[in-house]
């Protein structure tokens, strides 16, 4: 039921106990509780400073979404690789049980808990307060000194690097967004995208549709949705999907001369021919994680929250070979825009306001 991996290309070897199913979580647990040292996970004092020496994360799915998932587990094993601490992830958790599921990682040793998935926040908020034992939430909600954090993302930043490789990568001038969802990420880095693309040049169509409300992972769906901008004469297509990413590559490989920009994570595995990966906006949760166990260890964990950025490297472009020297160029340009101020993306909250942004043309 739970499996050990050594992870060998850090400081210290580290071990990821992987847990193949939600359901074996309470007695697979108590199997891996030994590594705990120091102060107990239910001392009721809050801003107290604690030695972290085992962590969980827990996501609703597993890293096969090439996305969200992949990209929170990732991150964990390179906070456990890096400190040399050991780490439980408990991938294909779902929605319905998340109070049961982070408890438990907690009975089970965990002395800090990464709740991944926005969803999770209510119930994440009620273990902490109940266990006293931090946990990082995502997307909304309060920092709670001692007990919750926020980790948030600037993912309109990641968007506009994106824009820009896609504008310079076009030979039809037109680029197609699909979303798989009414998502708050989503809704921000289409926007920043979109301004991207126009600072390179602000005559490119760019067309932007979504699967579904909730549609995650209907790959099904994300086939047809990328189909359909790809008929409509775009030849560089930007998909966030997390499990509908398998549809969105499905819709690329099958078409003539089109490319593909991923976002969160690696896609490269989910390709048969790589070559027309053009990049991914990649997030890396990695240094997030890192801190969040140092402010713990410092008592200082829930003063503030965490954000992702170009500037602290929490999100990048993946290098393909398609990105080119001038491409490459034009990016590093916008990054250090992006760290002085005077390129600020739109932060779009809604589908209505990312179709104003692509609607305004840059203007």
């Amino acid at each position: 039921m739970l499996t050990f991996s050594s992870v060998h290309h850090g400081r210290n070897a580290a071990r990821v106990a992987v847990l193949a199913t939600a359901s074996a979580l309470l007695l697979s647990l108590t199997a891996c509780a030994d590594g705990r040292s120091g102060d107990d996970a239910s001392d009721d004092s809050s801003s107290s400073a604690t030695t972290v020496t085992q962590f969980a994360l827990v996501a609703p799915e597993n890293e096969s979404d090439f996305g969200w998932n992949q990209a929170g587990l990732v991150g964990a094993e390179v906070a456990a690789d890096e400190l040399g601490i050991e780490a439980t992830l408990v991938p294909d958790a779902g929605w319905d049980n998340a109070e049961t599921i982070i408890s438990q990682v907690i009975d089970g040793g965990a002395q800090f808990v990464v709740a991944h998935a926005s969803g999770y926040g209510v119930a994440a908020t009620s273990v902490a307060k109940s266990t006293g034992v931090p946990v990082l939430i995502q997307d909304a909600g309060d920092n709670i000194p001692g007990e919750i954090a926020i980790t948030q993302t600037k993912a309109e930043q990641g968007g506009y690097l994106a824009g820009i490789a896609a504008a310079m990568t076009t030979t039809s001038n037109t680029i197609g967004i699909v979303v798989s969802a009414d998502d708050l990420n989503w809704f921000k880095m289409s926007a920043g995208f979109a301004e991207g693309v126009y600072s390179v040049d602000p005559t490119i169509q760019v067309l932007y549709t979504s699967v579904g409300p909730a549609a995650y992972a209907d790959a099904a769906g994300g086939k047809t949705a990328a189909e359909q901008l790809i008929a409509s004469g775009a030849d560089v297509i930007f998909g966030m999907g997390d499990g509908a990413t398998h549809g969105y590559l499905q819709a690329v490989e099958a078409a003539d001369g089109v490319k593909y920009i991923a976002d969160i994570g690696d896609v490269t595995a989910g390709l048969s021919d790589p070559s027309v990966l053009l990049t991914s906006v990649l997030w890396n949760y990695g240094p997030t994680y890192v801190q969040a166990i140092k402010d713990i260890e410092a008592g200082t964990f829930g003063e503030s929250g965490y954000e992702l950025t170009v500037d602290n490297g929490g999100l990048t472009l993946q290098e393909t070979d398609n990105i080119t020297a001038e491409i490459q160029s034009a990016i590093d340009a916008a990054k250090a825009g992006l760290a002085d101020g005077s390129i600020v993306p739109t932060p779009a909250e809604s589908a209505d306001a990312v179709n104003a942004v692509i609607a305004a043309k840059g203007a």
